[in-house]
């Protein structure tokens, strides 16, 4: 199904070729603006470097960009009267983005105790569920906190990785920032999940009853995978994935996982791709500033991340339309608009995002090479090794050697099948049992389990797959449960 990843073939010469692009057009300051000719600023900066290091592209101008988001991002953070930019918490979070977009170059002059200031920054402006667009409104942004916890997450990790009690430059100690970062991930993590609506979206606003966002629950989930998704130092979970509190502000409050809800939040988008597949979001949450949100992309990334296939038939158009937004005469993607096409850091930031997204799922399904536009099938059946039952009738799915998890949305028949099976003993059930349980003619489980098996092979991109496996049970023909 070439249509259903349209562009992935030419990813790498399109990326490369957009990193020459910025390259030639890096300010004088070492950062850049939203065109090609606008003034730097500490977003599309931190927008730029991922782009970069797609590239393959570090050395001297990563460096130059990361000097200039040290100095920016505590000048631009003051108030104007001051001299700055504004006291926007989106300078914080993307300039955390971008210090930690090289994690190999955190030693570098200024960047851990830049870090730590935003750490700082964020400590003293935090305000009830998360932290406002700018401060002085009451509001909490879901914007701006999806994107400090997406932030302060990946610095936790980046932390873990550098083990404990390493003294960084500038006098910044891993275990007492490790210290000060928890706390706030937990306090944005409790307000996504207190606006998290009972559809499993999020709103465009906070506290006020508006229709479901796509650009929003697309950042909520992805700020929330990345918290829970992270390791410790040991290999251990970095957080721990327990039911916690979700909902409250509109609609009665759920127990949930953070697992959960990001699955749930994936299969909210699929089922409303119409509503983002070939759109702009405009945020009315942000003051005093135009912004939209390329959600074609950025809800395409957020899909792929919380299970589905990069070959769903639904992300199809949003593939296609990343595809026809690139631009050979610029050397970057274009942004689509009322104002007509024009190629942006923006739209190139969220396209190369769903890009990658797209390609580390890929390679986990172990079938895509990502220099070929042709997706080839896995020759080897993928080996199920762990299986729970999600919201609604979802199927979550592991492989072995795959990160993260696959979810399988089933009719209702096909569900029950599997929970039948998967509330029995580990040896399985009998065919007449399931046919019993399920008030059917036993003739028709193996139509029941055929249909099954092709289900899950779909969710792993077309993979030989099967969740019930034939066994012989008590001495009779059954089937039993992967992964057991």
């Amino acid at each position: 199904m070439k249509s259903a990843h349209v562009g992935l073939a030419a990813f790498e010469t399109r990326a490369g070729e957009a990193a020459r692009t910025l390259l030639h057009n890096q300010g004088y300051d070492g950062g850049w603006g939203l065109t090609l000719t606008s003034v730097s600023s500490i977003v599309n900066t931190s927008e730029v470097l991922p782009i970069l290091r797609a590239a393959g592209i570090a050395g001297q101008p990563v460096r130059q960009g990361l000097d200039f988001l040290t100095g920016a991002i505590p000048e631009h953070s003051r108030p104007r009267p001051k001299g700055g930019r504004g006291e926007h918490t989106r300078f914080i979070a993307f300039g955390l983005a971008g210090l930690l977009s090289h994690p190999r170059f955190f030693h570098h002059n200024g960047v851990a105790e830049t870090a730590a200031w935003c750490v700082g920054w964020l400590e003293d402006h935090q305000v009830d569920h998360g932290w406002p667009e700018v401060l002085g409104l009451d509001d909490t942004s879901l914007h701006q906190t999806a994107l400090v916890v997406h932030r302060l997450a990946e610095l936790r990790d980046a932390l873990h990785d550098f083990g404990p009690g390493l003294l960084l430059p500038g006098g910044v100690e891993t275990n007492s920032l490790l210290e000060r970062v928890e706390p706030l991930i937990d306090h944005g993590v409790h307000g996504l999940l207190y606006h998290r609506r009972p559809s499993g979206a999020w709103g465009w606003r906070t506290y006020i009853d508006t229709d479901p966002s796509p650009s929003k629950t697309a950042l909520c989930l992805l700020a929330l995978s990345a918290v829970y998704a992270g390791t410790g130092p040991g290999g251990e979970p970095a957080y721990r994935d327990v039911p916690r509190e979700a909902g409250g502000v509109h609609g009665p409050v759920q127990q949930k996982r953070l697992s959960e809800v990001v699955v749930e939040a994936g299969q909210w988008l699929l089922h409303n791709h119409h509503r983002w597949e070939t759109f702009v979001e405009d945020d009315k949450d942000v003051q005093g500033t135009a912004w939209e949100h390329m959600a074609y992309a950025l809800c395409t990334q957020a899909a792929i991340r919380a299970g589905a296939s990069p070959r769903d038939p639904r992300l199809a158009k949003a593939w296609k339309l990343m595809n026809d937004l690139w631009d050979p005469e610029a050397g970057l993607w274009n942004e689509p608009g009322a104002s007509g096409k024009r190629a942006t850091i923006r739209a190139a930031y969220y396209t190369v995002s769903a890009y990658e997204e797209a390609m580390k799922r890929l390679a986990r399904m172990n079938l895509a090479d990502s220099t070929s536009e042709d997706v080839s099938e896995a020759s080897a059946e993928m080996v199920i090794a762990h299986v729970a039952l999600g919201p609604g009738r979802t199927v979550l799915l592991g492989a072995c050697d795959s990160e993260g998890s696959v979810a399988c949305e089933l009719s209702e028949r096909l569900f029950d099948v599997v929970k039948v099976v998967y509330d029995a003993p580990e040896a399985g059930l009998s065919t007449e049992r399931i046919a019993a349980t399920l008030y059917v003619a036993p003739s028709s489980v193996p139509k029941y389990v055929q249909r099954l098996n092709q289900a899950v092979s779909a969710a792993f991109g077309g993979a030989p797959a099967r969740l019930l496996l034939a066994s012989t049970v008590d001495g009779a023909s059954g089937y039993r449960l992967a992964g057991r």
